[in-house]
């Protein structure tokens, strides 16, 4: 149960000053690709990791739905800090999934204010396949479990304490045997793990090499280990089960911060505009009624885009109250079928709101004019951190599965990993 220092007005009220120093300085950062190390510092030490971290834990206990609005407030100041926000709510959900052992080891990290980034994809060319992870976690002589491997799209890692990594487990029978109460007695997928790995040390390397157009200070490269020493192996989470919606929900709600920074910036560029056209229809263009008509409807746009993704936040708070009430039966079907039925509200939300969003960054240049595309208000900014927000996973294939739920009742299945395909 949320507690009522922990709902949205409460801690939106609480950030708001630090959500608005992030956005000091955003524009200059993407123009001179400087990564915001001070922003996401600052909202380290105001305790912003510790907002989704169990109560029982020592953290604040915010529910989804808070969660994700507070996550959209952020990307409505900045997008680059608040998707490395993201990947340490990744973290949190994933180690918020494990046997109690592994969540009491865990939790208190982010509790005391702890920051973890992922590094969970590989690039095309490094041998991963669907379900199968290149990295490899294997013990050395001394016990220790150690992880080599290179990683992609390790946003957030370069920020943070630790960073969690999908790995293949050497020696799998090392750890099939961890007793997990919400597996049945054994672990889910005992030859593959989330391997934790401190990011500071001599084995762990971190390169800025991400070369993506859009969410180009988010540090989303690569991360290379060269057996680097992992502090603990956590359990796969479960596919039908929190971590998976959660990471299609904060995808979304980054979506619809970056459509209402776009909104806010054209409306404010809009009011100021003096230069108006032979062809307009009104002397000045804040009284264009075809200008207005597409503000407004661009602010429509927004609001069901925000909408879509709270009624996601509220399937997974139903979804996460059955399992807060029924410990002993996690995993059973009740549960699944909730955390199903908060998948396909995410899916349902991606065949809308990814679409509303890149409108939005597009039809704000119209409701001004040329100068709209000067590098100086990088107004384009918007379009490319969305279009590549947009693009982390086909949209496409969660909107099929939609219609397939509707037509046929067959439940969604989750994004866990991707890979080249096997050779025959």
């Amino acid at each position: 149960m949320q507690s009522p220092a922990a709902d949205h007005a409460s801690l939106s009220a609480e950030f708001a000053e630090v959500f608005h120093a992030a956005a000091q300085g955003e524009r200059a950062r993407e123009a001179g690709r400087h990564l915001p190390f001070v922003a996401q510092q600052r909202l380290q030490e105001a305790g912003l990791g510790k907002v989704s971290v169990p109560a029982e834990f020592g953290g604040r206990g915010a529910g989804h739905e808070t969660v994700l609005r507070l996550l959209a407030d952020l990307a409505a100041r900045d997008v680059n800090t608040a998707h490395l926000w993201r990947s340490h709510l990744v973290f949190v959900a994933a180690v918020d999934d494990q046997p109690q052992r592994l969540r009491k080891a865990w939790m208190p990290h982010a509790a005391a204010g702890e920051w973890a980034g992922s590094a969970l994809a590989e690039r095309a060319g490094s041998g991963a396949a669907p379900g199968r992870a290149a990295a490899r976690a294997a013990r050395d002589e001394g016990g220790t479990w150690v992880v080599t491997g290179h990683k992609y799209y390790a946003t957030g890692s370069a920020f943070a304490q630790w960073t969690i990594v999908t790995v293949g487990v050497d020696g799998a029978d090392l750890v099939s045997r961890r007793n997990s109460k919400r597996a049945g007695g054994a672990v889910r997928e005992p030859e593959r793990a989330i391997a934790v790995v401190r990011v500071r040390q001599p084995r762990v390397r971190i390169k800025d090499d991400w070369d993506g157009f859009g969410q180009r200070l988010t540090a989303t490269g690569s991360v290379v280990l060269d057996g680097a020493a992992a502090e603990d192996l956590l359990e796969v989470p479960r596919s039908h089960g929190p971590v998976p919606v959660l990471e299609e929900a904060t995808l979304l709600a980054l979506q619809v911060g970056v459509a209402r920074a776009a909104l806010d910036e054209g409306v404010a560029l809009l009011k100021a505009r003096t230069r108006t056209f032979n062809t307009g229809t009104a002397d000045r263009p804040q009284q264009d009624p075809q200008l207005l008509e597409i503000v407004g409807r661009m602010a429509g746009q927004v609001s069901a885009a925000r909408l879509l993704v709270r009624e996601v936040g509220r399937a997974m708070d139903a979804a996460a109250a059955w399992d807060a009430a029924h410990p002993d039966d996690v995993e059973g079907e009740v549960s699944a079928r909730l955390w199903d039925e908060a998948m396909d509200a995410a899916y349902r939300a991606q065949a809308v709101v990814p679409d509303f969003v890149l409108e939005v960054c597009t039809r704000i240049f119209d409701t001004l004019g040329a100068s709209a595309t000067s590098t100086e208000l990088q107004l384009d900014r918007h379009w490319r951190n969305a279009r590549t927000l947009a693009t982390h996973d086909p949209a496409v294939f969660k909107v099929r599965m939609v219609g397939d739920r509707l037509v046929n009742g067959a439940a969604p299945v989750a994004y866990t990993s991707a890979g080249e395909v096997p050779e025959d």
